[in-house]
């Protein structure tokens, strides 16, 4: 029995109900809801030890792989899909343990600055390898070919979604 059994049942007896309803459509979708949750859970498994939670991987994660290791708040947010209020909590913590610093940027007091700090690079680069074994897992039996086709198709759905006004 799988676990999106009890999803699908649910879809199935409002389509009976609602004739129009997309239950397709609608059943891809919350599989994306699923895998993404599954995801995250792998990925919060593999961080509990580090007393990092996914948000603030992700921050670390973004800041390691952009250029300087910095990057504006706006930028780090939208990369990381965070709101700001809880973009400037997890950054309130790594903060304070010393994982990234904050600044503002020389000539505009209003953009703020973060820049990931050499002990943050050091965690990063000790954790990464942990969540991507774990999370990467999603993708075994798949070939090649299949997995270009996945990403081929996230594209094109992302593409539509941006395209939503």
């Amino acid at each position: 029995m799988s676990s999106f059994d009890a999803t699908n049942k649910r879809l199935k007896n409002i389509h009976a109900r609602l004739p129009a309803f997309p239950e397709e459509l609608i059943r891809l979708m919350r599989m994306t809801y699923h895998v993404q949750k599954r995801m995250k859970d792998l990925s919060n498994a593999a961080l509990r030890k580090y007393d990092l939670v996914d948000a603030s991987y992700m921050v670390l994660a973004v800041l390691y792989g952009s250029d300087n290791e910095t990057s504006t708040a706006s930028n780090l947010g939208e990369a990381c899909m965070e709101k700001p209020a809880n973009l400037t909590r997890v950054c309130n913590d790594l903060e304070s343990q010393g994982l990234i610093t904050r600044g503002n940027r020389p000539g505009d007091r209003r953009c703020v600055m973060i820049t990931l700090t050499e002990a943050g690079r050091k965690l990063v680069e000790q954790v990464m390898p942990e969540v991507w074994s774990r999370t990467t897992r999603a993708y075994d039996g798949y070939t090649p070919d299949e997995r270009r086709l996945l990403e081929h198709l996230f594209k094109r759905q992302l593409d539509n979604l941006e395209n939503v006004s």
